[in-house]
This record gives structure tokens, sequence and C-alpha cells, in this order.
């Protein structure tokens, strides 16, 4: 509990920080606030809530200066989850939408809101990005990859429990084709940065965690 509070004190002082970069009045700074801290901590969420923010801006700031556009994509870092519902194929969609309704509420222009959407929807992964920002920010998020072995089990287990409805079998399946269609890719990472640190890790980890959930 204490350390969930350390990091939503430490993500506080990002938000209003980029809130302020924005020129975003403080009311609504504040009201999109509640609605991020509101989503995130959803009871469900054992992965993809603010820790998971946290340690994406972590690898942000490692490349922040690599960025065309370094606002927009922590904008877009800060919703591409904001909507979690485990087994639907409309996460990412449905988060850019809630980012570009908040965009047009901090009254930023229509092009950084559709901008900030379009990096959002690489977080599906199911394509390339065409910018490189986004290379970056798709490689942000398949960083939890690249962890130690204990480090990507714990991953793991939080994902298992958010599909806690789904029974063993159907998991297993439905994980094992997340994981052959990542390893079937020429690279999983999409930047040079994150391919050097993670690639040769992230694929061992796959294989590894493919090889464990084949045998049960």
């Amino acid at each position: 509990m204490v350390f969930l509070q350390s990091v939503s004190m430490i993500l506080g002082g990002r938000w209003y920080s980029l809130a302020t970069l924005l020129a975003c009045k403080t009311s609504a700074a504040n009201k999109i606030h509640t609605l991020i801290w509101d989503g995130y901590q959803q009871f469900f969420r054992c992965y993809h809530g603010l820790n998971h923010l946290a340690d994406c801006f972590i690898h942000f700031d490692e490349i922040r200066h690599r960025l065309a556009q370094p606002a927009v994509a922590e904008y877009a870092l800060w919703f591409h989850d904001i909507v979690c519902v485990p087994n639907s194929q409309s996460n990412e969609y449905m988060s850019a939408a809630v980012a570009a309704y908040t965009a047009e509420q901090m009254g930023l222009p229509t092009a950084f809101a559709g901008q900030a959407a379009k990096l959002i929807l690489l977080t599906s992964h199911q394509e390339l990005a065409d910018s490189e920002d986004g290379t970056y920010l798709a490689d942000i998020d398949l960083s939890v990859f690249g962890r130690d072995w204990n480090g990507f089990l714990d991953y793991e287990h939080q994902i298992r429990a958010e599909y806690g409805h789904v029974s063993d079998l159907d998991y297993r399946q439905g994980r094992l084709q997340v994981i052959e269609g990542f390893l079937n890719k020429d690279s999983i990472y999409q930047t040079d940065y994150f391919r050097d640190r993670y690639e040769s890790i992230a694929k061992r980890n796959l294989r590894a965690l493919g090889k464990q959930l084949a045998s049960q």
C-alpha cells in the first residue's frame, strides 16, 4: 500500500507537470487526473495499473531526447491503457477515443489529439509504426518482456490474475497464440535502442513461458 501511494504521488506530480507544459487549466487537469486514477485503479487491474504506467515512464525518460514530439508521446502513454477490458479487442481504440476526448477538454489542438490517438493504437501491436515516436512508444509498452525471468513471471502472473474469469485451458490457448505471434515476428522491438537491450532476453522469456504453458 505504501509503495502504491508513493507511485501515485510521483505520477501525480508528473501529470500536473505535463498539464502545465500543455497550458491546461487547473480545473480540467484535476478532472482528468481523477479520470486517469479511477481508470488505472480499477479493482481487476493486476498488471495494467499505476505501476505499469510508472514503469513505462521510466523507459520513456530514457528515450525522451530521441522523440520528435515528446509531449504528445507522454500524453499518449498516460492514456494507452485507460480502457482495459480483458478479452476485448477494442481496448486500444477505446483508449484512443478517451485520449482524444480529454484532449478536447484540455483545450488542446485537434492535431495533437489525433497524433496521440494514433500512437495509442500502435500499442495493440498489430502493425508497425510509421513514425519514429510510434516505434518508441510501442517498444516501451513491450519492455516488460525484457525483464529478468522472475520479473517476467511476476508480469505473467499478474496477467493471469486479470483473466481470472477465463478457464485455464482457454487462457493457455490464448496466451500461446500471443506468444507465437510475437516470436514469429522478425523482431519484437522496432527500435535499435530496445532491440539491443531486450530482444534476446524477451525471446528467451517468451519461449520459456510457451514451453511451460504447453506442458500444463
